[in-house]
Protein backbone atom coordinates (compact mmCIF):
# COMPACT_ATOMS: atom_id res chain seq x y z
CA UNK A 1 0.00 0.00 0.00
CA UNK A 2 2.98 2.30 0.90
CA UNK A 3 4.22 1.33 -2.31
CA UNK A 4 1.84 2.79 -4.64
CA UNK A 5 1.35 6.06 -2.79
CA UNK A 6 4.71 6.85 -3.07
CA UNK A 7 4.27 5.70 -6.80
CA UNK A 8 1.68 7.98 -7.09
CA UNK A 9 2.84 10.96 -5.66
CA UNK A 10 6.04 10.99 -7.85
CA UNK A 11 4.19 10.23 -10.89
CA UNK A 12 2.66 13.74 -10.03
CA UNK A 13 5.63 15.64 -8.67
CA UNK A 14 7.26 14.63 -12.18
CA UNK A 15 3.88 15.70 -14.33
CA UNK A 16 4.21 18.94 -12.31
CA UNK A 17 7.94 19.73 -12.95
CA UNK A 18 7.07 18.97 -16.89
CA UNK A 19 4.09 21.34 -17.11
CA UNK A 20 6.90 23.65 -15.32
CA UNK A 21 9.91 22.78 -17.66
CA UNK A 22 7.13 23.78 -20.65
CA UNK A 23 6.37 27.19 -18.90
CA UNK A 24 9.29 28.40 -18.93
CA UNK A 25 10.70 27.46 -22.38
CA UNK A 26 7.49 29.21 -23.87
CA UNK A 27 8.02 32.58 -22.02
CA UNK A 28 11.92 32.35 -23.33
CA UNK A 29 10.96 31.48 -26.37
CA UNK A 30 7.99 34.29 -26.71
CA UNK A 31 10.34 37.04 -26.65
CA UNK A 32 12.84 36.16 -28.69
CA UNK A 33 10.30 35.69 -32.09
CA UNK A 34 8.43 38.89 -31.20
CA UNK A 35 11.91 40.95 -31.45
CA UNK A 36 12.34 39.12 -34.49
CA UNK A 37 9.34 40.13 -36.40
CA UNK A 38 9.27 43.29 -34.92
CA UNK A 39 12.87 44.07 -35.89
CA UNK A 40 12.52 44.68 -39.69
CA UNK A 41 8.86 46.35 -39.26
CA UNK A 42 10.44 48.91 -36.92
CA UNK A 43 13.39 49.20 -39.88
CA UNK A 44 11.16 49.55 -42.12
CA UNK A 45 8.76 52.64 -40.47
CA UNK A 46 11.79 54.53 -39.33
CA UNK A 47 12.91 54.56 -43.21
CA UNK A 48 9.55 55.61 -44.41
CA UNK A 49 9.54 58.60 -41.94
CA UNK A 50 13.05 59.65 -43.18
CA UNK A 51 11.36 59.69 -46.52
CA UNK A 52 8.08 61.45 -45.60
CA UNK A 53 9.95 64.37 -43.80
CA UNK A 54 11.47 66.55 -46.85
CA UNK A 55 13.72 69.48 -46.08
CA UNK A 56 11.18 72.45 -44.87
CA UNK A 57 11.98 75.89 -46.27
CA UNK A 58 12.92 78.47 -44.17
CA UNK A 59 9.64 80.27 -44.94
CA UNK A 60 6.80 79.69 -47.66
CA UNK A 61 8.34 82.18 -49.47
CA UNK A 62 11.64 80.42 -49.52
CA UNK A 63 10.15 77.28 -51.66
CA UNK A 64 10.65 76.39 -54.69
CA UNK A 65 7.12 76.37 -56.42
CA UNK A 66 6.51 74.72 -59.64
CA UNK A 67 4.41 76.42 -62.42
CA UNK A 68 0.74 74.49 -62.60
CA UNK A 69 0.16 71.90 -64.09
CA UNK A 70 -3.32 72.04 -66.77
CA UNK A 71 -5.11 70.04 -64.67
CA UNK A 72 -4.25 72.50 -62.06
CA UNK A 73 -5.76 74.99 -64.38
CA UNK A 74 -8.66 73.00 -65.60
CA UNK A 75 -9.90 73.28 -62.02
CA UNK A 76 -11.17 76.95 -62.26
CA UNK A 77 -10.69 76.90 -65.92
CA UNK A 78 -12.89 73.86 -66.72
CA UNK A 79 -15.09 75.52 -69.77
CA UNK A 80 -11.45 76.04 -71.12
CA UNK A 81 -10.28 72.78 -70.51
CA UNK A 82 -13.00 71.27 -71.98
CA UNK A 83 -12.99 73.01 -75.41
CA UNK A 84 -9.22 71.97 -75.51
CA UNK A 85 -10.11 68.59 -74.90
CA UNK A 86 -12.56 68.55 -77.57
CA UNK A 87 -11.40 70.29 -80.45
CA UNK A 88 -7.99 71.94 -79.50
CA UNK A 89 -6.26 70.03 -81.96
CA UNK A 90 -2.32 70.31 -81.78
CA UNK A 91 -3.24 72.55 -79.04
CA UNK A 92 -3.62 69.95 -76.32
CA UNK A 93 -0.43 71.14 -74.81
CA UNK A 94 0.80 72.35 -70.98
CA UNK A 95 -1.46 75.93 -70.37
CA UNK A 96 1.91 77.44 -69.41
CA UNK A 97 3.73 76.55 -72.30
CA UNK A 98 1.26 79.57 -74.16
CA UNK A 99 0.59 81.56 -71.41
CA UNK A 100 3.97 82.45 -69.29
CA UNK A 101 2.31 84.84 -67.23
CA UNK A 102 -1.01 84.78 -65.72
CA UNK A 103 -3.01 86.06 -63.36
CA UNK A 104 -1.62 89.44 -63.53
CA UNK A 105 -4.39 91.20 -65.90
CA UNK A 106 -5.17 94.73 -64.47
CA UNK A 107 -8.56 96.10 -64.85
CA UNK A 108 -6.86 99.86 -64.76
CA UNK A 109 -4.01 98.92 -66.88
CA UNK A 110 -5.89 97.27 -69.25
CA UNK A 111 -3.10 95.36 -69.97
CA UNK A 112 -4.54 92.34 -71.69
CA UNK A 113 -2.52 92.54 -74.42
CA UNK A 114 0.91 92.25 -72.97
CA UNK A 115 0.01 89.65 -70.90
CA UNK A 116 -1.43 86.89 -73.54
CA UNK A 117 0.50 85.22 -75.72
CA UNK A 118 1.55 85.44 -79.47
CA UNK A 119 0.21 83.11 -82.30
CA UNK A 120 3.90 84.39 -84.37
CA UNK A 121 5.50 82.97 -80.85
CA UNK A 122 5.45 79.68 -82.12
CA UNK A 123 4.06 79.81 -85.56
CA UNK A 124 5.30 82.23 -86.92
CA UNK A 125 3.83 84.67 -89.96
CA UNK A 126 2.24 80.76 -91.12
CA UNK A 127 0.12 82.77 -94.14
CA UNK A 128 2.63 85.17 -94.89
CA UNK A 129 2.95 88.78 -94.96
CA UNK A 130 -0.15 89.25 -96.82
CA UNK A 131 -2.36 88.31 -93.68
CA UNK A 132 -1.22 88.49 -90.26
CA UNK A 133 -4.05 89.13 -88.16
CA UNK A 134 -4.10 85.79 -86.84
CA UNK A 135 -7.54 86.33 -84.91
CA UNK A 136 -9.62 87.74 -87.49
CA UNK A 137 -9.68 84.13 -88.46
CA UNK A 138 -8.77 82.17 -85.71
CA UNK A 139 -11.03 83.91 -83.33
CA UNK A 140 -10.54 81.12 -80.56
CA UNK A 141 -7.20 79.77 -80.07
CA UNK A 142 -8.08 77.10 -77.51
CA UNK A 143 -10.83 75.86 -81.00
CA UNK A 144 -8.64 76.99 -83.60
CA UNK A 145 -9.70 75.14 -86.42
CA UNK A 146 -13.48 74.55 -85.92
CA UNK A 147 -14.50 78.06 -84.78
CA UNK A 148 -13.11 80.08 -87.45
CA UNK A 149 -15.83 82.60 -88.45
CA UNK A 150 -16.25 83.79 -91.91
CA UNK A 151 -15.17 87.43 -91.93
CA UNK A 152 -15.11 89.95 -94.33
CA UNK A 153 -11.72 90.37 -94.08
CA UNK A 154 -11.14 86.50 -93.83
CA UNK A 155 -12.81 86.04 -96.75
CA UNK A 156 -10.43 88.61 -99.10
CA UNK A 157 -7.74 85.82 -98.32
CA UNK A 158 -9.68 82.04 -99.14
CA UNK A 159 -7.81 81.92 -102.55
CA UNK A 160 -4.37 81.74 -100.48
CA UNK A 161 -5.32 78.65 -98.86
CA UNK A 162 -7.93 77.22 -101.30
CA UNK A 163 -5.76 77.99 -104.50
CA UNK A 164 -7.38 75.08 -106.32
CA UNK A 165 -11.36 75.82 -106.19
CA UNK A 166 -10.22 79.62 -106.90
CA UNK A 167 -8.63 78.34 -110.19
CA UNK A 168 -11.34 76.52 -110.99
CA UNK A 169 -14.41 79.20 -110.51
CA UNK A 170 -12.07 81.47 -112.69
CA UNK A 171 -11.57 78.81 -115.25
CA UNK A 172 -15.20 77.70 -115.56
CA UNK A 173 -17.25 80.91 -115.21
CA UNK A 174 -20.83 80.83 -113.94
CA UNK A 175 -23.24 82.27 -111.30
CA UNK A 176 -21.23 80.54 -108.63
CA UNK A 177 -17.92 82.29 -109.60
CA UNK A 178 -19.71 85.65 -109.15
CA UNK A 179 -20.43 84.92 -105.76
CA UNK A 180 -18.16 85.75 -102.67
CA UNK A 181 -16.63 82.53 -100.70
CA UNK A 182 -18.57 84.22 -97.66
CA UNK A 183 -21.90 84.17 -99.31
CA UNK A 184 -22.26 80.30 -99.20
CA UNK A 185 -19.56 79.66 -96.57
CA UNK A 186 -21.24 81.97 -94.08
CA UNK A 187 -21.51 80.07 -90.65
CA UNK A 188 -17.69 79.21 -90.36
CA UNK A 189 -14.82 77.89 -91.55
CA UNK A 190 -15.45 74.56 -93.30
CA UNK A 191 -19.42 74.97 -93.42
CA UNK A 192 -20.49 73.48 -96.53
CA UNK A 193 -23.70 74.48 -97.38
CA UNK A 194 -26.80 72.25 -99.14
CA UNK A 195 -27.69 73.33 -102.15
CA UNK A 196 -31.26 73.88 -101.75
CA UNK A 197 -30.31 76.84 -99.47
CA UNK A 198 -30.12 78.33 -102.84
CA UNK A 199 -31.50 76.39 -105.75
CA UNK A 200 -34.98 74.22 -106.13
CA UNK A 201 -34.72 70.65 -106.41
CA UNK A 202 -35.24 68.87 -109.77
CA UNK A 203 -37.57 66.59 -108.09
CA UNK A 204 -39.14 66.45 -104.63
CA UNK A 205 -36.93 65.13 -101.98
CA UNK A 206 -33.77 64.90 -103.88
CA UNK A 207 -30.68 64.94 -101.65
CA UNK A 208 -27.84 67.19 -101.63
CA UNK A 209 -25.41 64.09 -102.68
CA UNK A 210 -27.92 63.66 -106.19
CA UNK A 211 -27.53 67.29 -106.69
CA UNK A 212 -23.25 67.09 -106.32
CA UNK A 213 -23.25 63.97 -108.46
CA UNK A 214 -24.26 65.97 -111.56
CA UNK A 215 -22.88 69.43 -110.46
CA UNK A 216 -19.59 70.27 -108.92
CA UNK A 217 -20.33 73.08 -106.38
CA UNK A 218 -17.73 74.97 -108.27
CA UNK A 219 -18.15 73.92 -111.79
CA UNK A 220 -21.91 73.36 -111.31
CA UNK A 221 -22.25 73.99 -115.31
CA UNK A 222 -19.71 70.71 -115.85
CA UNK A 223 -22.52 68.33 -115.74
CA UNK A 224 -21.88 64.72 -115.29
CA UNK A 225 -24.02 61.91 -114.65
CA UNK A 226 -25.07 58.32 -114.19
CA UNK A 227 -26.77 56.04 -117.14
CA UNK A 228 -29.31 55.39 -114.11
CA UNK A 229 -30.21 58.76 -113.50
CA UNK A 230 -33.96 59.16 -113.47
CA UNK A 231 -35.71 61.27 -116.27
CA UNK A 232 -37.85 63.49 -113.72
CA UNK A 233 -34.20 64.59 -112.72
CA UNK A 234 -33.38 65.90 -116.28
CA UNK A 235 -36.94 67.51 -116.23
CA UNK A 236 -36.00 69.80 -113.61
CA UNK A 237 -34.71 72.05 -116.39
CA UNK A 238 -35.66 70.48 -119.08
CA UNK A 239 -39.38 70.56 -118.22
CA UNK A 240 -41.22 70.71 -122.32
CA UNK A 241 -38.64 67.72 -123.58
CA UNK A 242 -39.68 65.89 -120.03
CA UNK A 243 -43.31 66.18 -119.99
CA UNK A 244 -43.37 65.08 -123.80
CA UNK A 245 -40.86 61.79 -123.72
CA UNK A 246 -43.25 61.06 -120.23
CA UNK A 247 -46.84 60.87 -122.63
CA UNK A 248 -45.78 59.56 -126.01
CA UNK A 249 -47.33 56.45 -126.82
CA UNK A 250 -43.92 55.69 -128.85
CA UNK A 251 -41.08 53.35 -127.66
CA UNK A 252 -38.77 56.04 -126.64
CA UNK A 253 -40.82 57.07 -123.74
CA UNK A 254 -39.55 54.04 -122.00
CA UNK A 255 -35.54 54.95 -122.55
CA UNK A 256 -34.03 56.83 -119.86
CA UNK A 257 -32.72 60.01 -121.16
CA UNK A 258 -29.54 59.19 -120.22
CA UNK A 259 -29.37 56.16 -121.96
CA UNK A 260 -29.83 57.99 -125.43
CA UNK A 261 -27.62 61.49 -123.93
CA UNK A 262 -24.70 59.66 -121.96
CA UNK A 263 -22.98 63.22 -121.75
CA UNK A 264 -25.03 66.06 -120.55
CA UNK A 265 -25.87 67.89 -124.43
CA UNK A 266 -24.42 65.41 -126.81
CA UNK A 267 -27.18 64.60 -129.25
CA UNK A 268 -27.41 61.24 -130.42
CA UNK A 269 -27.74 60.36 -134.34
CA UNK A 270 -30.66 58.16 -134.72
CA UNK A 271 -28.29 55.56 -136.57
CA UNK A 272 -26.43 55.05 -133.23
CA UNK A 273 -29.17 52.46 -131.98
CA UNK A 274 -31.79 51.75 -135.40
CA UNK A 275 -28.67 51.23 -138.08
CA UNK A 276 -30.34 51.84 -141.64
CA UNK A 277 -33.81 50.59 -140.90
CA UNK A 278 -34.58 51.87 -144.76
CA UNK A 279 -33.38 50.80 -147.85
CA UNK A 280 -31.10 52.68 -149.56
CA UNK A 281 -33.78 54.72 -152.36
CA UNK A 282 -35.84 55.81 -149.05
CA UNK A 283 -32.45 57.02 -147.24
CA UNK A 284 -30.95 58.92 -150.51
CA UNK A 285 -35.06 60.64 -150.83
CA UNK A 286 -35.16 61.39 -146.81
CA UNK A 287 -31.44 61.30 -145.45
CA UNK A 288 -32.29 63.49 -142.38
CA UNK A 289 -34.67 60.80 -140.48
CA UNK A 290 -36.52 63.95 -138.75
CA UNK A 291 -37.89 64.70 -142.13
CA UNK A 292 -40.27 62.27 -141.58
CA UNK A 293 -40.39 61.06 -137.70
CA UNK A 294 -40.69 65.05 -136.48
CA UNK A 295 -39.99 64.82 -133.05
CA UNK A 296 -37.43 62.17 -131.27
CA UNK A 297 -39.22 62.96 -128.08
CA UNK A 298 -42.84 62.52 -129.21
CA UNK A 299 -42.43 60.04 -132.40
CA UNK A 300 -45.83 59.75 -134.91
CA UNK A 301 -47.19 56.05 -134.27
CA UNK A 302 -50.02 53.89 -135.95
CA UNK A 303 -52.10 54.92 -133.03
CA UNK A 304 -52.60 58.47 -134.10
Amino acid sequence: MQRKTKAVLLLTVGIVVLFALIACATQQIAPISQQTVAAPVQKAEAATAVKAEPARPKSLYDADIKPLTAEECARCHFSTFTQIKNEGGKHKIDCVQCHTIYHAYNPKKQNWDQIMPRCQTCHGNIHGEKFTACAECHSNPHAPKTQMAMTAEFAKVCGDCHAKVSKELQANPSKHTKVQCAQCHAQKHGYIPACMQCHKPHTQGQKNEECLACHPAHNPLKIEYPETTKNPVCGGCHAEVYNKIATTASKHGQVACAKCHPKHRYIPKCEDCHGKPHGEVVLKKFPNCLQCHTDVHDLPTRSK
